[in-house]
């Protein structure tokens, strides 16, 4: 299946939102796409429960596991969002990962997008969390803006 891997520019360059985010997609001149052997995975929702979708369909990447691409089907059966994971290779921890999410609504005609890295100079790591950092009251004042 084509995925989108190997989206440096998505990940690590210093992007405005304007030069990403474009009327009805994301920008196609920043998307990198490959061939890639994959897993598919299909979730059904189980009889008498209640979601907003009834079956989600994730292609999995057989190298790294990660769900890089997923469809969501409504209760009629009709495709109602589609997600993509576009991923890089992290060579300060030697792992391949993702940050930006790009969900397209085909019901609403509408896009869109979290973790956009690129407008921060790419993705970056600390050394991880004690167990008194993670109170709500101390993650709350933690984050990045």
């Amino acid at each position: 299946m084509v995925l989108p891997c190997n989206a440096y520019r998505f990940q690590y360059e210093p992007v405005s939102a304007e030069n990403v985010l474009k009327p009805k997609y994301v920008n196609p001149d920043l998307e990198r796409w490959e061939l890639h052997r994959v897993w598919v995975v299909e979730a059904t929702l189980k009889e008498g429960k209640r979601h907003i979708y009834h079956k989600r369909v994730f292609c999995l990447d057989e190298d790294t596991w990660i769900a890089f691409a997923s469809d969501a089907y409504d209760a009629r059966g009709a495709l109602y969002v589609s997600q993509f994971m576009p991923s890089s290779f992290s060579y300060d921890v030697l792992a391949p990962t993702t940050s930006l999410q790009v969900y397209y609504n085909f019901v609403a005609g509408s896009y869109g997008t979290q973790g956009m890295c690129g407008l921060h100079k790419g993705i970056t790591y600390n050394d991880g969390l004690s167990a008194g950092q993670w109170a709500p009251e101390v993650l709350a004042g933690s984050g990045v803006r």
